[in-house]
């Protein structure tokens, strides 16, 4: 296990363990009172999604598949020419982004979890979708 996430400080990278087992404990005793559904994560920039994705599979490894079809958490994003390859891995082209936007909305199927960076903030209906975490500052007014 590393002691860094991408680029980020030791004191992120525990905050961001933290965030990640809160996450997980919070849409488990959703879904486990009984409100099935799906949630949406809004991450502060693209590494912070990759580093949180990381960081929720260390705890819920069964979540990730490397099938685009297949797993209960994606990450939807764009990447640039100069991301690394742990970014790159991540980085979802328009039909891959319609799949997991189809994936989301069918009750049915395992995808339960995807962070986005600034992907599907408007225009996005899926009513399976019952929770959304922000992990961006409301104050600063980016939504």
């Amino acid at each position: 296990m590393s002691l860094r996430c991408g680029s980020c400080s030791f004191k992120w990278f525990l905050r961001l363990k933290k965030v990640a087992k809160d996450i997980i404990f919070h849409y488990e005793e959703r879904v486990n009172s009984g409100l099935e559904g799906k949630a949406m994560i809004v991450a502060m920039s693209r590494q912070i999604a990759v580093d949180l994705y990381k960081e929720i599979i260390n705890i819920r490894p069964h979540w990730h598949d490397e099938q685009l079809d297949k797993g209960a958490i994606k990450v939807v994003m764009t990447a640039a020419s100069s991301d690394g390859p742990d970014m790159m891995k991540h980085h979802t082209t328009k039909d891959q982004r319609r799949l997991f936007a189809d994936l989301m909305k069918d009750t049915s199927d395992s995808l339960k979890l995807v962070i986005v960076r600034d992907m599907w903030l408007t225009g996005f209906d899926a009513p399976s979708m019952h929770t959304l975490y922000t992990l961006i500052s409301l104050l600063k007014g980016i939504i």
